[in-house]
């Protein structure tokens, strides 16, 4: 009994120990899971703060991208705006050149004139000595000397008012050509105080690109990312392109096999018709002549008219009218180039990119036919414009002016040109030319 009694009590030792192990052991564990918990929400706000910043970041680069493009058009303008000023002052001071030495030239011959003017005076008065004209006159030794220095007198007095009015007109011209070199020398004042401010506005614009180049530069892997991303956007849009303009190709071929089927199908039911009411070899001479006179009437009109519009748009080549109506900037060209500023980077485009001045829209540069409208992710709205086998291609536009299936002129709003908000509204038109699926240089064809 006394033994059953110890093992009951070692038992129930044992059962107290292991139930006291167990709680101790579940307590650690609901700690872990707070913690746990509480570093994946750690975790989470961390990740959230990344990506935010990874997004200001990309926002900033792209930012500072749009700046630096914007810098390279304001520093080729200015620099063309620098050589014209330059020009100006050249021609000012070539012009003063020439009127200076038109003054000296004609200050010379006044002086000579003067001198030989105040010689012939002299020369007169001490022939009359101190008399007066009558004097000089009635002096003379006889009547045909009197009527001699009469008649001298009178030509001598002819000869002074010439030469006085003479003097007169130099005198006059010379004070017109010394005004004329007042104002050249303001213009040449002027002119070089703009050329001067110019230069300035130019070295802060290279100082701006500068840092720019330099920020960049430091945000490697964000730029390199951007263009990426951009050049993705840019091939989706050239494949999206690529897809509507060879769906368009198949609806053209299968409505043109079916206007050939049509006037095949009524060429058989004409010849039939005659066959049937013509008789004898007539009849089928008659059958035979009419079985031939489709051919010149099978081929339908509208390729012909595709044709000769397709002509029109090309010897107009060169001179199309510009896609932006007023003030312009070109931000991007044509095909594959090297960045302006950005060492080792490449970019590619299909069309050209233009800052429309002020914001602005977007104009048909021929007249054709609205051929599709559609969205795509960073081009905004499309619109693509048919000049038979030509397609004009406006992309980055807000508000449209026209819809599929409009016959549209040159000149013609097309639609707004995008105010992209993160780019302090700079409007940036995306324009593209083909000649269906071949891609043209825009700048050879507009003007």
């Amino acid at each position: 009994m006394q033994r059953f009694f110890r093992i009951l009590v070692l038992t129930a030792a044992l059962f107290v120990a292991a139930s006291s192990t167990g709680l101790s052991a579940k307590k650690p564990q609901k700690r872990d899971i707070s913690k746990v918990k509480q570093e994946q929400q750690t975790t989470r706000k961390e990740i959230k703060e990344t990506s935010r910043k990874l997004t200001v970041n990309n926002r900033e680069t792209q930012k500072q991208l749009s700046r630096l493009s914007t810098l390279s058009g304001e520093i080729a303008a200015t620099d063309h705006e620098i050589d014209r000023m330059q020009g100006d002052v050249d021609s000012i001071n070539s012009h003063i050149a020439i009127v200076n030495d038109s003054i000296s030239h004609l200050s010379a011959r006044m002086d000579s004139l003067k001198t030989g003017y105040m010689r012939q005076l002299r020369k007169v008065q001490s022939s009359r000595g101190a008399m007066n004209t009558l004097t000089y006159v009635f002096s003379s030794e006889s009547f045909t000397k009197a009527w001699q220095r009469v008649r001298y007198l009178r030509q001598f007095g002819k000869w002074r008012r010439r030469r006085a009015e003479e003097l007169k007109l130099m005198k006059d011209s010379l004070t017109d050509r010394r005004m004329r070199l007042d104002t050249l020398q303001h213009e040449r004042r002027t002119a070089l105080a703009h050329l001067s401010l110019a230069q300035k506005q130019l070295r802060t614009k290279l100082d701006e690109t500068d840092r720019i180049v330099m920020s960049l530069k430091s945000e490697g892997a964000s730029l390199k990312a951007l263009l990426k991303e951009k050049e993705r956007k840019s091939k989706a849009l050239d494949s999206e392109l690529d897809k509507l303009i060879a769906e368009e190709q198949r609806r053209e071929e299968q409505r043109r096999k079916e206007e050939q089927r049509k006037a095949e199908a009524r060429r058989k039911a004409e010849s039939q018709r005659k066959a049937e009411s013509a008789q004898g070899s007539a009849a089928g001479k008659t059958a035979a002549s009419t079985a031939s006179a489709p051919k010149q009437e099978a081929p339908v009109a509208t390729a012909d008219a595709d044709r000769a519009l397709t002509g029109s748009f090309e010897t107009n080549k060169g001179r199309l009218l510009f896609p932006v109506a007023g003030k312009y900037r070109l931000v991007r060209g044509f095909g594959r180039q090297k960045h302006p500023e950005l060492e080792h980077v490449e970019t590619d485009n299909s069309g050209i990119d233009v800052e429309a001045v002020g914001g602005g829209k977007a104009r048909a540069v021929f007249e054709g036919r609205v051929s599709e409208i559609f969205k795509q992710p960073g081009y905004n709205t499309i619109v693509m414009v048919r000049h038979g086998n030509f397609l004009s291609i406006y992309a980055n536009l807000s508000d449209i002016s026209v819809k599929k299936g409009d016959t549209v002129k040159a000149g013609q709003t097309i639609g707004t040109i995008y105010p992209d908000p993160e780019e302090d509204g700079r409007s940036i038109l995306h324009f593209e030319l083909r000649k269906e699926r071949t891609k043209l240089n825009p700048l050879q064809w507009v003007k």
